[in-house]
């Protein structure tokens, strides 16, 4: 029998704002769902972990669990493709799961990252136990509770047998699968698997441990504090910043490649490799901030190997030499100079390429383009420069 976690993290998160999805947030170096994943890849109860993520960002996800997960064993990890509404997701992930209608399957939300080990076995054991259909994890309210009608305070409810119900939610996954499809012939949204079944059939087990969700972003600092505590991680996250630059000549006969795009121009960069400034720039930046020299040491133009290299391949071989050191990129600032040509129809797509060779979110790459006022041999278009910024970032030890 088969023991499985299903997490639900394609959601647009509506309530958390900004640009980043809030199960991407990063908290102490790391998203909110790699330190959730990471707590259920580690609980011995468990043989498969399926994660269901936003349309269009399985790879990226599966390439941010690779860096940013410890894995301490051998468990099953897949990512399958979720859908708009929390039960579209949870569905997804039970179809991508190798389980029997009989295996247990324990649906946890992407945007808790402080589940204790002692509340997984407890909620996993009591489901096994508990005769009924399966068990929560639940709070107690602690807080008084009032009605409010007209914005006045009205009735005092009493809290005696109030709790409010967490994730994990643990079930067979047959029942589960059944009352979903009821779900969706009824055409009910699900919030909450436990609501799916009759009352008195689902075990509350009361947590012992803080397992706050991420809903808005007042709830970081709680959720950094608790992460910080138990992994006396105040100094764990080393961050460096680095800074390239890099300028060639316009000639004739040459094409013009910036930030990996092919760009319409009567002149191209001259160079040893494709004289792309834009990544050249972000990859001695890397160097630097790595502490590992510049493009010339690792990509010397007196070898020929390098001839008419894509900079884009010398890009991939830059940030897998920074992470052989352990490091990983947070974010990168390039600006191009140059008179011609407008790069704002280029702009999407420099963006969303370096940002893949980088393992970045699109939010943390930035593209702009600037003239140089018509001063000096920029100005007179005899050639193109780059400037970039970037971050990166290791854990000690």
């Amino acid at each position: 029998m088969t023991t499985c976690a299903i997490v639900p993290a394609a959601g647009g998160g509506r309530r958390f704002g900004g640009d980043t999805l809030k199960q991407f947030v990063p908290i102490l170096g790391r998203p909110v769902l790699a330190w959730a994943i990471e707590r259920l890849l580690a609980a011995p109860e468990l043989e498969q972990v399926v994660i269901a993520v936003p349309p269009g960002r399985v790879a990226e996800t599966r390439e941010m669990l690779r860096r940013e997960v410890r894995v301490s064993r051998d468990v099953d990890l897949f990512t399958a493709e979720g859908g708009r509404r929390r039960q579209d997701s949870v569905r997804a992930a039970l179809v991508a799961a190798e389980v029997a209608p009989s295996d247990w399957v324990a649906v946890h939300d992407g945007a808790r990252p402080c589940l204790a080990p002692a509340d997984l076995a407890e909620v996993l054991r009591s489901a096994a136990g508990s005769g009924g259909v399966g068990a929560v994890l639940c709070r107690p309210v602690s807080d008084t509770l009032k009605t409010v009608e007209g914005g006045r305070l009205r009735e005092t409810v009493d809290r005696s047998g109030l709790f409010r119900a967490e994730t994990p939610q643990v079930f067979r996954a047959g029942d589960l699968c059944e009352a979903l499809d009821r779900a969706e012939r009824e055409d009910l949204e699900v919030r909450d698997e436990s609501s799916l079944f009759a009352p008195g059939s689902v075990t509350a087990v009361a947590a012992s441990h803080p397992n706050p969700k991420l809903t808005s972003a007042s709830d970081l600092p709680a959720i950094e504090a608790l992460l910080r505590r138990e992994h006396g991680a105040s100094n764990e996250v080393e961050r460096t910043v680095g800074h390239g630059y890099d300028v060639h000549r316009l000639r004739p006969g040459r094409p013009l490649i910036l930030g990996g795009q092919r760009i319409s121009h009567e002149l191209g960069l001259d160079g040893h490799s494709d004289a792309d400034v834009v990544l050249h720039a972000i990859g001695d930046a890397l160097l630097g901030a790595a502490g590992l020299g510049d493009l010339g040491v690792h990509f010397p133009p007196s070898d020929d190997a390098w001839r008419g290299a894509d900079s884009s391949d010398l890009l991939r071989r830059i940030v897998g030499r920074v992470r052989e050191n352990g490091f990983e990129v947070r974010n990168c600032d390039v600006t191009l100079i140059a008179e011609r040509p407008r790069m704002a129809p280029y702009r999407a797509a420099i963006e969303d390429h370096v940002a893949r060779l980088l393992g970045l979110d699109a939010g943390r790459m930035n593209f702009k383009a600037t003239t140089h006022e018509g001063l000096g041999p920029l100005g007179r278009g005899e050639g193109m420069a780059a400037e970039a910024v970037v971050q990166i970032e290791r854990r000690r030890g």
